[in-house]
């Protein structure tokens, strides 16, 4: 899903039950404070009217019933962490437990001190099951969300990726023989296109999906972990590298070859997108929130395949995780309490139906995805690498909107060369790191 502000709406979940001792789900506490609480209030990104909410809010009627344990439940909407923050100071934190993207916990909680160590739910039992936590959780994302120190700021519980998207029906030897290399990418979108077919979807209105297609060039020329070096290198040293130019070449080709369906720089999201669910174009490159945003404008006669994108002569396959999962403010009064309900909610039963009603990809390998998510499950468990956008630079989010994503719209428009394109990128960079850090 593309992540868009929300109104607020609260529920008060209270169900009466017999009060039960609080092992009763196995809690293994980090440092913190309320270990022996009878509630906790928890603050939700999602609006009530969204599928994962309704298995939200069963899932705390249900840990109540089981555990005696209160839960006042508040759907704040996306801005959830932006009403947090001010709480943070002080002693009287206002959620014990909040849900939201791994960036934005890190960079709300994380990065300013105020995350509560979750190191010991990795260690804890998953509520009814022999599993612990961190043994359903697999050790690739548990990698991505530690601190500088170390510590587990972050417990996730589904994950999105991005792939290259097409109608199988339409396309069935793609289907059969997808590009492996992008060299046979590029051979594919010169087929189509000289057909008469529009190959590539993008809606070019919404610049980080445009950013997509260069960093995605440039951590596969690169490897993950190495794109984050270049740009957290205040001397701009990095961008010298040739993996840089070379992928800022292949983003050009991209350009030059004018792939993309007419229209689609001056677009309104979600206008492509809707074509390419119309087989007005090929391709849509677009994270695996795709197919739940097409779905109604897709007929029978689409099939949803994927493919991830291709290695380029750098020959890595690291492939694109975004996290989203859960935080607890290190000055939680009840923060034991919100733990163990990380602890339930890992469990086999939720994650199925998050998988099945909201049709996202949970991280546990026994929960498989809808069928048109299994390609994107199946890329990320086999993955060589896994990265987070921008391959993880951190305190970057300004220098993204400002800089790079008007840069990789004019590369991939062809309004720039890659040459200029990466010496822009590089003297622009140089420069905000001297105003920012």
């Amino acid at each position: 899903m593309r992540l868009r502000t929300t109104t607020k709406s609260t529920a008060l979940v209270a169900v009466a039950a017999l009060a039960l001792t609080l092992s009763a789900c196995g809690g293994a506490s980090s440092a913190g404070g309320g270990e022996d609480s009878k509630e906790f209030t928890y603050w939700s990104m999602y609006k009530e009217d969204e599928p994962r909410a309704k298995v939200i809010k069963d899932a705390v009627a249900a840990f109540t019933k089981e555990t005696g344990i209160k839960v006042e439940l508040v759907f704040q909407g996306r801005e959830v962490l932006n009403k947090l923050q001010p709480t943070l100071v002080g002693g009287n934190v206002a959620a014990d437990l909040v849900d939201q993207s791994q960036f934005k916990i890190r960079d709300t909680l994380a990065a300013t001190g105020n995350a509560r160590d979750l190191s010991g739910v990795l260690d804890a039992k998953v509520t009814g099951e022999s599993k612990t936590v961190g043994e359903t959780v697999p050790k690739a994302y548990q990698d991505l969300v530690k601190d500088k120190d170390g510590q587990t700021y972050l417990i996730p519980t589904n994950v999105q990726t991005w792939q290259v998207f097409f109608n199988k029906k339409q396309l069935p030897d793609v289907a059969a023989n997808p590009p492996k290399t992008f060299d046979e990418f590029i051979a594919l979108l010169d087929k189509r296109k000289a057909a008469g077919k529009a190959p590539l979807a993008l809606d070019g209105d919404i610049l980080a999906y445009v950013d997509q297609w260069v960093s995605t060039l440039m951590i596969r020329e690169l490897g993950a972990g190495n794109w984050k070096k270049v740009l957290e290198d205040k001397s701009g040293a990095g961008f010298d590298k040739p993996e840089v130019l070379k992928a800022a070449q292949n983003a050009e080709k991209i350009g030059k070859g004018k792939y993309f369906v007419d229209g689609w720089d001056a677009s309104k999201f979600p206008a492509i997108q809707q074509k390419w669910a119309q087989n007005k174009a090929d391709f849509l490159f677009m994270g695996t929130w795709g197919p739940s945003e097409t779905g109604e404008i897709a007929g029978k006669d689409f099939e949803y395949g994927s493919f991830p994108f291709p290695k380029t002569a750098g020959g890595h396959d690291s492939e694109q995780a975004s996290l989203y999962g859960y935080g607890i403010p290190k000055k939680a009064k009840n923060g034991g309490a919100a733990e163990k309900f990380i602890q339930f909610f890992l469990g086999k039963k939720w994650m199925d139906r998050l998988a099945t009603e909201e049709k996202s990809i949970t991280v546990r390998a026994d929960v498989p995805a809808v069928k048109e998510l299994q390609g994107p499950q199946k890329a990320l468990q086999d993955a060589g690498a896994i990265h987070v956008s921008q391959d993880g630079a951190e305190g970057m989010s300004d220098w993204e909107t400002k800089i790079t994503q008007p840069l990789s719209k004019k590369l991939i428009s062809g309004q720039i060369s890659a040459a200029d394109y990466v010496a822009e990128l590089k003297k622009s960079t140089v420069n905000w790191w001297k105003a920012n850090g």
